[in-house]
């Protein structure tokens, strides 16, 4: 998409329409040139008003008072109406990606794909090898539903985005992100979006308190009108009844209290390493009286209040309105940043079907000068061809009565057609006999196709219908060998008398216990980065092919002190010999050790809070001996299975016969 050099960002809300226009300058610093904070009549949440109206009204005074002909329009959707999930994803190949995130939405969005708009958003940080990944989406029916009063306004958007991805977008812009993790926090009037982010990543949710919360309490706590709470509310700060106001709507913040606070613990529990270090608040919420000394002073956390921009300067647009209204502009500021391209996300919930319409209509003048050359074009090759085709009429005749035999067929390619003929109908004769054999040929070919496509499936199937069983028992195999009277015990007692009779300490036994084993089939293994805590033998298969297979994933876990060592010697490598016997029908390629650690720290290391980290979790003990199993150790293998009989099985032999010789 080109970059407009000016774009305006649209915000409706529920009290009003805010939209600025940045520009580009020059050396590529932006600025803003045009602003409009236009009220609606009523509050659109208001009961018994015409929201359809009341925003068309809106929209039309914009109209009337800005020309947004030449300029790119971003307009937002709120927050509330799109779904946004945050998934990590192991280390994967670029070109895969886009498979990956299509799968994990399919999962994670809870509507048939058809029924929603999305995208997503990628974030990596440097030396991490995960990925993390922002999928974000918003019904169809409703996002159609929004853009219809832009559409009844000659109002063609570029681009549409989630109004907490706006904010996200201006404050990592405005630098408002540190390097340790900042709230931010925008209250609206029926919802608060609160984003946490750092520089390289976000997390997202809605609350549903706003600042009509606050005037509902006052219409329930004085007996008014919805209309007389919200001017009861705004005129707060200079009225004489300043205390009561603030009272009567102390429950509601409390509320939003206890909602921030669970939202950033859950923030915190999920990532070990975030330290909340302050709020940037937005939204015109926070000119209720005691609303940022009372968030502040529960939260424990300094909340700023941007005022000005640090990285937009300001020349056309009206510099007052800006400063009174700085909180409410923060969505519209981020989306026309989007626009400009200057933005950290790029995800775009603008139909595909509604862009395509823009793009050609912009495009509508000069497919119309295209199709006029085109159409002068086509009167010069009718011309000339009128003029062969005259030319061509007498030998036309005699080219439509040629017949060629199944015994003409060959003697004409091999010694060409009779010269007795003209020269349209030798040139038909030969084309004639070419067709004829060609076709004999796709004849033949085609004789019993059917036949051997099924004979193939069904040896196909037979081959592979024990393949899952036969690898289950290369694992089995590959476990290792317990002592003889550990391997003979079936019950408790016995296996407690039988660790007693040996006198080894836990950590010298050399045992193995698989918790869990799962086969998944897979169209391209290569699709995950086959990275080891151990070192192994490298792949057989090319790492860049497409390589169809099972994938295996196996939990274990063993008391052997030694770890990494023991499961890579005792169990992997024996997974790779068993596994790679001749004339399986199967064999394994890469057996990787993924993941693993000892119980203990895993556990710990599991824990965390908000408050900070919790220690001493608790770690099971072993249900048979009751021992402490604080120092064994887990671990999670990777393994891939081909379905082809193994390689190096023929080269085996052909070295075997030689040594023989």
């Amino acid at each position: 998409m080109a970059v407009p050099q000016a774009v305006w960002g649209i915000d409706i809300g529920r009290t009003a329409l805010k939209a600025i226009k940045l520009k580009l300058t020059g050396d590529g610093s932006v600025e803003a040139v045009a602003n409009d904070f236009i009220e609606h009549a009523a509050v659109l949440s208001q009961p018994d008003v015409d929201r359809n109206e009341l925003i068309s009204s809106s929209l039309e005074k914009f109209l009337s008072r800005n020309d947004i002909s030449k300029d790119g329009v971003v307009v937002s959707v709120p927050g509330q109406h799109t779904l946004a999930r945050f998934t990590k994803l192991p280390p994967v190949a670029p070109k895969r990606l886009p498979d990956i995130v299509r799968y994990e939405a399919d999962q994670q969005i809870p509507f048939e794909m058809d029924e929603v708009i999305w995208d997503y958003q990628t974030f990596e940080q440097e030396g991490l090898p995960d990925i993390e990944v922002g999928i974000f989406a918003m019904k169809r029916e409703l996002l159609r539903e929004h853009l219809l009063y832009f559409e009844q306004a000659a109002i063609e958007p570029v681009a549409v985005q989630s109004s907490p991805l706006a904010v996200y977008n201006l404050a990592h812009f405005e630098g408002l992100l540190s390097e340790n993790t900042t709230v931010l926090l925008d209250v609206g009037s029926d919802n608060t979006d609160l984003i946490i982010g750092t520089p390289n990543s976000l997390w997202s949710r809605t609350i549903p308190i706003g600042g009509n919360n606050f005037t509902e309490a006052l219409v329930k706590s004085f007996k008014l009108s919805f209309s007389k709470a919200e001017s009861l509310k705004r005129g707060a700060e200079t009225s004489k009844y300043r205390r009561q106001i603030f009272q009567a709507m102390r429950p509601t913040l409390s509320d939003l209290v206890q909602e921030l606070q669970r939202s950033i613990g859950f923030y915190s529990s999920t990532h070990r390493d975030a330290e909340v270090d302050k709020i940037v608040g937005y939204g015109n919420a926070f000119k209720l009286p005691g609303l940022q000394k009372y968030l502040q002073q529960n939260l424990e956390l300094q909340i700023d209040i941007p005022s000005s921009f640090n990285q937009i300067s300001i020349t056309g647009a009206d510099s007052n309105t800006l400063k009174e209204q700085m909180p409410s502009f923060g969505v519209a500021c981020g989306l026309a940043l989007q626009g400009l391209d200057k933005t950290k996300v790029t995800s775009n919930l603008l139909p595909t079907e509604i862009a395509k319409q823009i793009v050609w209509r912009k495009k509508r003048s000069a497919f119309a000068a295209a199709a006029a050359c085109l159409v002068m074009a086509g009167a010069l090759i009718w011309f000339r061809q009128t003029t062969d085709m005259s030319a061509l009429a007498a030998g036309a005749e005699a080219a439509k009565a040629v017949r060629v035999s199944e015994t003409e067929a060959p003697r004409i390619i091999n010694n060409g057609p009779r010269s007795s003929l003209p020269d349209r109908a030798q040139a038909q004769t030969v084309v004639e006999a070419g067709k004829f054999l060609k076709d004999k040929l796709n004849q033949l070919r085609s004789q019993g196709q059917d036949e051997r496509n099924k004979t193939s499936i069904l040896v196909q199937h037979q081959r592979n219908k024990t393949v899952v069983l036969d690898v289950l028992k290369v694992v089995h195999d590959s476990i290792p060998q317990m002592s003889e009277s550990m391997a003979h015990a079936d019950c408790q007692d016995d296996v407690v008398k039988a660790v007693e009779a040996a006198g080894s300490p836990r950590g010298e036994r050399k045992q193995l216990f698989v918790e869990s084993f799962d086969v998944q089939y897979m169209e391209d293994l290569n699709v995950y980065e086959w990275s080891s805590l151990v070192e192994v033998e490298p792949a057989i298969n090319d790492p860049e092919a497409e390589v169809p297979g099972f994938k295996l994933t196996i939990k274990c876990r063993t008391p052997h002190q030694d770890g990494a060592k023991f499961i890579s010697e005792s169990f992997m490598d024996s997974l790779r010999a068993n596994g790679r016997e001749p004339d399986k029908g199967f064999y394994f390629d890469r057996v990787v050790l993924f993941e693993g650690g000892k119980v203990g720290a895993l556990a710990a290391e599991a824990s965390g809070g908000f408050a900070g980290r919790r220690a001493n979790s608790k770690v099971p003990m072993d249900p048979v001996t009751n021992e402490n199993t604080e120092d064994d150790w887990q671990f999670e293998i990777w393994a891939d299975v081909i379905l082809e009989d193994y390689p190096e099985a023929e080269e085996d032999e052909d070295v075997a016969e030689s040594e023989e010789e």
